[in-house]
């Protein structure tokens, strides 16, 4: 099954290709994230390397946010279109669920930065960021993520217990956490921060194999924080 993950909501675009138990590639892009001919730009460049069409693909899987507002709806857009036009199946997840299964799943590929968050540190996963406010969710081992924090850059301080910070909230911002950094604060590095087009693509494959798919008449897409969320304290 020749499967296109991809996750276009963050400052940086991302896509990959797959088939079967193959990945044929990953390809990332600048942060162009709000033109229209992005995304659709890069999939035809990585399937004109890989030598095959659009019409060879079986499926597609995609992050449905937090993140860009526009970047999150042009990428659902894509998949819908690709989708209702030819009858692939989608399927996809969220950025939070995204990023748990990749620090915290069980087949966790951060085996390092797993022991340490292990080890009792609280894991905060940056999404999105608005100003000087960053959402964020707190994950925890063994437990899906929550609810979503909104955390006040100006406010926040480092927590006394180990501390890590992740997600693709990270990107192009690590200079505003810099002066965060304390003993027990650790920020993940700008290649780990956002989970690559190829991992979806290799996770699309199990999840469509499993008939776990998205319904490309009911947005799935999740633009922000829910009314539940509170502040940082």
């Amino acid at each position: 099954m020749l499967v296109v993950g991809f996750d276009c909501t963050a400052p940086r675009l991302t896509l990959g290709i797959s088939d079967g138990d193959r990945t044929l590639g990953r390809w990332d892009d600048a942060p162009q994230r709000h033109r229209g001919d992005a995304l659709d730009g890069l999939i035809d460049r990585a399937l004109t390397e890989i030598g095959m069409t659009r019409a060879e693909v079986r499926g597609l899987a995609l992050v449905t946010g937090p993140g860009s507002l526009t970047a999150t709806r042009l990428g659902w857009a894509t998949a819908c279109g690709w989708a209702k036009a030819t009858g692939i199946p989608i399927t996809g997840w969220t950025t939070p669920r995204v990023q748990w299964r990749k620090w915290m799943g069980d087949n966790s590929t951060c085996a390092g930065v797993t022991k340490h968050i292990r080890s009792g540190a609280i894991v905060y996963c940056m999404i999105h960021h608005r100003g000087l406010e960053f959402y964020c969710y707190q994950l925890a081992v063994g437990s899906p993520p929550g609810n979503p924090v909104a955390v006040l850059l100006d406010e926040w301080r480092p927590p006394a217990v180990p501390a890590l910070l992740l997600g693709p909230g990270l990107l192009s911002h690590r200079d505003r956490w810099a002066a965060m950094i304390t003993p027990n604060l650790e920020i993940v590095s700008e290649e780990e921060a956002l989970v690559g087009g190829d991992t979806l693509a290799q996770w699309g494959i199990a999840e469509l194999s499993a008939g776990r798919r998205l319904d490309p008449t009911i947005s799935p897409l999740d633009y922000g924080l829910p009314p539940t969320f509170r502040k940082a304290s």
